[in-house]
This record gives structure tokens, C-alpha cells and sequence, in this order.
């Protein structure tokens, strides 16, 4: 197997390029909809729906992601939906109706299929295999920023401009990540490995548990955080309780990059299902001590930061990293589509059941997200991979030597 030489500055450069993308496009609307509002007369709820179409366009796209990857390499793929993102956060700026800003939300939503987390970490996967997991963790590290980053950048710049010249801002932003992002390397990976398959009921049983994990993680982690501020003022707290959020989410994702090999997908995915119902607990315990709202917020953080980590690292050892990009194209397909649906559901139950009684379903769902992380580790039917040790060669420009221990990650 041509496995290229891993740059150093890419992990540098693909953080950049996700902390931009993720800001100007899924965390754009929490610091501008009042603004939109206030100036176009549009509800929150309307302004919220284009995010949400933008989400369904998403799982609506996943299934071609792979054959793009395959004709068209990584970098053009992931350069190209930047400067989707960017055209439509231009396209927001100069629209004067509803109808126009779903039109940019449509585009906004095949950008960030084909630039944010799941396409990159495809794309790394299929150039450098097992090696990419320590990267991959690097560029969540710097992606979880963008909400820190971008929400007072944005306040900032609406307190000296209006909205629109905001957004212009953000589209300027976004060429700057699409230039960042062409460290990434044109070449696809070359197999020249013979992979032993595992039989297909294996294959299927893998794909199944894992599409319904992540599905029912992200429903979870999405309606969550999605509603927090309402959790936060419902025990009395004040609003920058909420900044915990994102301090256990960098944290949690700083200890898994200095753990490094020494915690495999496996243990991690274990690790973060079966905290998630003690979790949950912590925050039902709220009604009897208001610090544990603060510690639910603080915890539920750091899982949801280790989530993504497990949604990106758990196919290597399920599946060959040849079929990463394809495999995961159709797997995520539930999980978006309950992204899509979790805000307006949370909100339903939270209105229906209150802040407890949603708190209490969500502790249900985590015991299954639990069970099923269990079933995957016990009987992961692991692909077997023997590979053939290629002598050096040359690839656009550097030396490609032989991947002495391609594991060791």
C-alpha cells in the first residue's frame, strides 16, 4: 500500500478551515437571528427552519459524497464546499425574502456536507488509513473552538455593522479556509493490500449498530445542546454557565489527543456511551441540588466533544479504510436526519413533559446508545488486513517510504 507521508501543518490547516466552516455556517445563526429578525420582521422559528434545511440537504447529499471523493479527490471536495458555504453566506447578505434565504440555506447545506468533519476525515482516511485517527482528533480539538470563537466575533461585528456587511465578513472568511484547506493532497490513496472481508452478516450487523448508535447519539447530543440556554434558566443559573459547555468539550478532546494509541475507538466509544446515563442522572439530580445543572452542563460537554471523535473513529475498526468514505456516506444518513428533527422534538417534549420529564427520556435513550456500544465492542468483526510492504516512491514531489507501522497511531 502507497501510503503518502502525513504533513505535518495539515492538521494546522484542516483545524483552521473547520473552525471557519463551522462557524460561518452552523453557529452563524445563534449570533445573527436577532438581528435578521429585528431588521426583516422574519420569527426566529422561520429564521431557524433555513439551519434545518439546510441539515435535511445534508443527509440528502451523504450518499454521493463517497463517488465525488473517489472522482475528484479530497482537497477539490472539500475546497469546493467552503466556497458553497461562502457563495451562500453572500447570497444571505443581498436576499430580501424568506424564500431567498432558504434558497442560501439549500446551498449552505451541500457546502457543509462536503466540508465539515465527515467528508474531511473521509477524505484523510482514505489517504493515510489508520494514520489519519491522531489527526483527525487534532482537527476536532480545533473545530470545537468555533462556537468560542465565532459567536463574540460575531456580537463584535454587529455592534460596528449591519448584518449583512457581517455576512459579506463571513464570506471573506470563507476563501480564506478554502485557501487553507489546499494543504490537503490531491491523491487519492492506492491499494495494494489484499483485505480478507469479513462474511457479510458481520458486515451488515457492524453497519446496523452503528448507524443506529450514532443516529441515536446525535438525536441526544443535537436536541441537548440545542435547548441548553432553557435548561440553564429553568434551575435559576445564569446564562455563562453555558461557557462550561465548550470547556469540557476542548477538554475532553485535549486528553484524547494526549492519550493518544494508548485509547483505541473501541475504548473510547465505551467510555463516552456509558457516560452518557450517569451523566443524564447528574442533571435529573438538579431539582434536589442546583450545582449538579453546572455539572451536567460541564459533563454532557466533554461527551458530546468526545462524540465526534467516535463517529469518526469507529468505522477504521469496523470497516477497511477503503470503504470509510462509502460505508460512512450511508451510515450517517439516519443520524442527520435526526439532527434535523431533534430541536423541534426536544422542544415539543420539553413543552409536553417539561425540563425533567425530556431529561428523563433522554436517560432512557442513552441506556440503549449504552447497550449498543456494548454489542459493537463485544463482537466488532474486525476487517484483517495484510498488507504489502511497497518499496519508496515519489508522490508530487515528496518521498513516500513504506509504512513500517501504519498502526501505530
Amino acid at each position: 500500500m502507497e501510503i503518502p507521508a502525513l504533513p505535518h501543518r495539515l492538521a494546522l490547516t484542516a483545524g483552521c478551515n473547520q473552525l471557519i466552516n463551522w462557524g460561518i455556517s452552523f453557529y452563524m445563526p445563534g449570533t445573527f437571528a436577532l438581528a435578521i429578525s429585528a431588521d426583516r420582521g422574519w420569527s426566529s422559528p422561520q429564521i431557524y427552519l433555513g439551519l434545518t434545511l439546510a441539515m435535511l440537504v445534508m443527509a440528502a447529499v451523504s450518499p454521493f459524497v463517497a463517488r465525488l471523493l473517489a472522482r475528484f479527490g479530497g482537497q477539490k471536495v472539500v475546497v469546493g464546499g467552503t466556497l458553497l458555504i461562502a457563495a451562500s453566506c453572500a447570497c444571505m447578505a443581498y436576499t430580501r425574502t424568506l424564500y431567498g434565504w432558504y434558497g442560501a440555506w439549500l446551498i449552505t447545506g451541500v457546502g457543509m456536507r462536503l466540508s465539515l468533519y465527515d467528508a474531511l476525515f473521509a477524505a484523510l482516511v482514505n489517504l493515510y488509513g489508520q494514520q489519519a485517527r491522531r489527526t483527525i482528533s487534532r482537527v476536532t480539538l480545533a473545530g470545537g473552538l468555533a462556537s468560542v470563537v465565532f459567536w463574540p466575533l460575531g456580537d463584535a461585528l454587529l455592534h460596528v455593522m449591519r448584518w449583512q456587511d457581517a455576512l459579506r465578513i463571513y464570506a471573506l472568511l470563507g476563501l480564506l479556509s478554502a485557501l487553507l484547506i489546499r494543504t490537503l493532497p490531491r491523491q487519492r490513496l492506492t491499494v495494494t493490500t489484499k483485505i480478507a472481508a469479513p462474511p457479510l452478516n458481520n458486515e451488515r450487523r457492524n453497519g446496523w449498530l452503528y448507524a443506529a448508535f450514532i443516529a441515536l447519539i446525535t438525536f441526544v447530543s443535537n436536541g441537548t445542546s440545542t435547548h441548553l440556554p432553557e435548561f440553564i434558566a429553568h434551575y435559576g443559573l445564569p446564562v455563562a454557565i453555558g461557557m462550561l459547555w465548550g470547556i469540557g468539550q476542548t477538554g475532553a478532546r485535549s486528553l484524547e489527543v494526549l492519550a493518544g494509541a494508548r485509547l483505541t475507538p473501541f475504548t473510547l466509544t465505551l467510555f463516552t456511551a456509558l457516560a452518557m446515563p450517569l451523566c443524564f442522572l447528574v442533571g435529573l439530580s438538579s431539582a434536589l441540588f442546583v450545582w449538579c445543572a453546572a455539572g451536567f452542563v460541564l459533563g454532557y460537554g466533554a461527551i458530546n466533544g468526545l462524540v465526534t471523535l467516535v463517529k469518526a473513529t469507529l468505522p477504521l475498526e469496523l470497516f477497511s479504510a477503503e470503504s470509510y468514505a462509502r460505508r460512512t456516506g450511508m451510515l450517517l444518513i439516519p443520524g442527520q436526519l435526526l439532527a434535523a428533527a431533534s430541536p423541534y422534538a426536544y422542544a415539543w417534549l420539553n413543552k409536553t413533559l417539561g425540563i425533567a420529564g425530556a431529561m428523563g427520556v433522554s436517560t432512557g435513550l442513552t441506556l440503549l446508545i449504552a447497550g449498543l456500544a456494548i454489542a459493537i465492542v463485544r463482537r466488532p468483526g474486525r476487517q484483517t488486513v495484510s498488507h504489502c510492504i511497497p518499496r519508496a516512491t515519489v508522490t508530487n514531489g515528496y518521498k513516500t517510504p513504506p509504512p513500517a507501522n501504519i498502526s501505530d497511531t
